[in-house]
């Protein structure tokens, strides 16, 4: 994971401090996982008032994990590529500290790193190591068969 620290205490003037994080970054923590995980593209559909919010009497109580259910529409990563239709539900998982959480955003195009648990699949929202990433979707897409192909895959953080 990440590295990631608060600094500071008790306040939510403090600030969190993550170390580089990116999708071959993502791709190498999957793939040395002894966790089964599906990297996908495409939509995810949810309800964001379900999202955690911290309360305004106290904004380092943020629930530390939520999880709540999401419909995905878009592809699986088979053998070579991006290369079967996939439409499931999903379980969001969004971790906080203190006030800082994960963001999600219904609608959007991800490319996903869902970890299997039984029969969900679990993708990770944190604030500093995200499993789900929005963006340039080709680029980030070339970054994940660059890996997945063994060609170069260059993580941010050090490893």
């Amino acid at each position: 994971m990440a590295s990631c620290a608060i600094l500071g205490a008790g306040s939510s003037a403090n600030a969190l401090s993550c170390g580089p994080w990116g999708v071959a970054d993502a791709y190498l923590k999957a793939a040395s996982s002894n966790r089964s995980y599906a990297i996908l593209q495409g939509r995810l559909s949810f309800d964001e008032r379900r999202l955690p919010r911290a309360p305004a009497s106290n904004p380092n109580a943020a629930p530390p994990v939520t999880q709540f259910r999401a419909s995905f529409n878009g592809v699986l990563l088979g053998a070579r590529d991006f290369d079967r239709k996939v439409r499931a539900d999903m379980v969001i998982e969004v971790q906080c500290m203190g006030p800082w959480c994960g963001k999600a955003k219904s609608g959007v195009e991800y490319l996903i790193f869902a970890e299997q648990r039984g029969r969900d699949l679990i993708v990770r929202f944190d604030p500093c190591a995200q499993f789900a990433f929005a963006g340039n979707i080709h680029a980030l897409r070339k970054q994940v068969l660059d890996c997945h192909r063994g060609m170069a895959c260059v993580p941010l953080a050090p490893q």
